[in-house]
């Protein structure tokens, strides 16, 4: 790493805590009260090293065209681990409800509703806005065939984002959000294949269920070609909770020598890997993971206020961060005038995208995201009570 980037990296960490702060201030949120406060404060600085991701990726794509993954080490792991801890942190939390389930019995339709309720309003939201800024680069005028851009169009909203798939004829598309949802089908493959999971947990699944929700988790992998290796941190999160529902290593691994452990293992990964997704790589992140849900909050940070807050606008980063980022670059900038930056140009650029960043996150957070969350909530009640 450059000197230059040094001291950006550290500007950009600034206008991190600013921006936090001060959009706390305007867009005011309670701190939401969650089992696993660590795990929620962990997730906004994932989110965040995704951004960091991509915007490394952007550097180099305007420079010589080419939409690679980063040659740094450092870089590559910020999305590429960061991803792996968000697959073990679904796989942990739903699977410590399959082992919570007092009952043995599960609502399976309510139970999808909530994720319908909790992840498409918001992303229909972002795809909203992709729709809008294809529309306004095409003149809204249609340029392939009807039924070949409602193909595509449904692809979209139905999370099958990749290389080659446009938007009215648009090349490269997934450069609108730097196709950062190709993470979601595997999210939901994971949701359809819990009743076969809850089997181990002699929870009693209805048999026409189960195969309906098998056979929905293999059309979404087929149709989004998904690669089983993908799969393993989902394997790393159920493991966490089988460990973490033992609760005898709690009390062992908050202590403070472990978060040094936790830091020493991520280094070796980001030094020796440069993939996130290798073997070794994908053991570490569960460890540190398990160390992390055993409530070692890494001397204060992960379950401070301020960790939690920005944890809690974790989604809409995620999937606003790539527009931003096209919009920036062309609408703002301009490719080619982008294309000549330097160093210092590009990351100061970087660094003043974080506070819009972070105040329309908690906007989208506050009115889309918690109040969908919150209906969501009361339908599931409704339907326990009705059970």
């Amino acid at each position: 790493m450059t000197l230059t980037f040094l001291l950006c990296f550290f500007l950009i960490l600034v206008a991190l805590i600013f921006s936090v702060i001060i959009t706390n201030r305007v867009v005011k949120l309670d701190v939401q009260e969650v089992r696993y406060p660590e795990i929620d404060g962990l997730r906004g600085y994932l989110a965040f090293f995704v951004f960091l991701h991509h915007s490394y990726i952007w550097r180099f794509f305007l420079q010589n065209g080419e939409w690679e993954e980063p040659k740094s080490n450092l870089f590559n792991h910020f999305g590429q681990t960061t991803v792996a801890f968000f697959f073990v942190i679904t796989a942990f939390l739903f699977t410590l409800k399959l082992i919570n389930s007092k009952s043995k019995q599960i609502d399976w339709t309510a139970y999808i509703n909530a994720r319908l309720y909790r992840l498409f309003p918001m992303y229909l939201f972002s795809v909203g806005i992709i729709f809008f800024i294809a529309g306004y680069l095409t003149n809204f005028k249609s340029r392939i065939p009807f039924f070949e851009n409602l193909l595509h169009l449904l692809s979209w909203i139905f999370f099958n984002i990749r290389k080659g798939l446009s938007i009215n004829g648009l090349e490269d598309s997934f450069l609108f959000n730097a196709g950062v949802t190709w993470t979601l089908p595997y999210e939901w493959a994971f949701y359809f294949l819990l009743p076969l999971i809850a089997l181990f947990f002699k929870i009693k699944v209805n048999y026409k269920t189960l195969l309906l929700f098998i056979s929905t988790a293999a059309i979404i992998m087929i149709i989004n070609e998904s690669s089983l290796r993908h799969f393993f941190p989902f394997l790393g999160g159920i493991i966490a909770a089988l460990v973490i529902s033992k609760n005898k290593l709690g009390a062992v691994l908050k202590q403070k020598k472990y978060a040094f452990l936790a830091i020493l293992l991520i280094a070796c990964s980001i030094y020796f890997f440069n993939s996130g997704r290798k073997p070794i790589p994908i053991i570490i992140t569960t460890i540190v993971f398990i160390i992390i849900a055993s409530g070692n909050s890494f001397f204060g940070l992960l379950s401070s206020t301020f960790s939690r807050k920005f944890g809690q606008i974790t989604y809409s980063i995620y999937l606003l961060h790539g527009i931003l980022l096209f919009v920036i670059f062309y609408f703002v900038i301009g490719f080619e005038q982008a294309k000549d930056l330097t160093e210092l140009e590009f990351w100061s650029i970087i660094t003043l995208a974080v506070f819009p960043l972070i105040f329309i996150s908690q906007l989208t957070f506050k009115y889309i995201e918690h109040p969908l969350m919150e209906l969501a909530k009361v339908k599931l009640k409704s339907s326990v009570v009705k059970s």
